[in-house]
């Protein structure tokens, strides 16, 4: 019995606190009402707001501005020289020379004939590449140079000589050489014995062969190695305009 009243006493007292704690109802008058939105900002402008409010005496007047007046740019004015116009500034017809010998000139025609091109052949007075030319100038007197000669030979330089003649005077020459290292080394060897000496382009003048061809276009540019057909051999040549081209 004593256990029952207990169990009794129990179940009122949680019964007594889900009805207060737990299972609340809230009345619709006590609930807050939801708060209303606010429509968003509307972009107004000066005019309607001048319409709204007109302006008081004495405040000036809203007015519109109006942008300022630009000038459209002005066009690019075109090149005045013409595309046919450059295309006539540009060379139609190259010369190639000059060359030694025939030999040489009917080699270089092959070698154009074979890429297309219809050369043709002259021959004038000219000069021609012979080498480098290694020389000592600058010495005082001919006694001077007469010395050095006689050192330079008794060292070993047999192809050595006192130029007669030259300007300046008292010009040893020691050597043309087709090879520059070559000419270096002989600038070497005479600079050990105390002496200065220089490298220079030798040429000597006689009959020269030239070769004319027309181009394919204008300002087209040729090969070079059509005209190297010995990689040992040493071929210095211009490209220059046709006489014709020229004037």
């Amino acid at each position: 019995m004593r256990t029952f009243c207990l169990l009794l006493i129990l179940a009122n007292v949680l019964y007594l606190t889900w009805s207060q704690m737990i299972d609340v109802q809230v009345g619709s008058l006590e609930r807050k009402g939801a708060q209303p939105v606010e429509p968003p900002l509307r972009i107004v402008l000066a005019r309607e707001m001048l319409e709204a409010n007109p302006p008081q005496p004495g405040v000036e007047q809203i007015r519109d501005v109006q942008p300022p007046a630009v000038e459209p740019l002005a066009k690019e004015t075109a090149p005045t020289q013409s595309v046919a116009g450059a295309q006539d500034d540009a060379l139609s017809c190259m010369s190639i020379g000059p060359f030694a010998d025939l030999p040489q000139a009917a080699q270089a025609q092959a070698g154009l004939r074979a890429a297309g091109f219809q050369p043709r052949q002259r021959m004038e007075q000219g000069e021609l590449w012979a080498g480098y030319w290694v020389s000592v100038q600058g010495l005082a007197t001919r006694e001077a140079a007469e010395s050095a000669l006689r050192m330079l030979s008794s060292s070993g330089i047999s192809d050595v000589y006192l130029m007669p003649g030259s300007d300046p005077p008292n010009v040893l020459s020691l050597g043309v050489f087709s090879d520059y290292q070559r000419a270096q080394r002989r600038v070497d060897e005479v600079h050990a014995l105390g002496l200065t000496a220089r490298i220079d382009d030798r040429k000597r003048a006689g009959s020269v062969y030239w070769i004319d061809v027309d181009l394919q276009e204008p300002g087209q540019v040729l090969d070079s190695s059509i005209f190297q057909s010995d990689p040992r051999k040493i071929t210095r040549l211009e490209m220059r305009a046709c006489r014709a081209a020229a004037g």
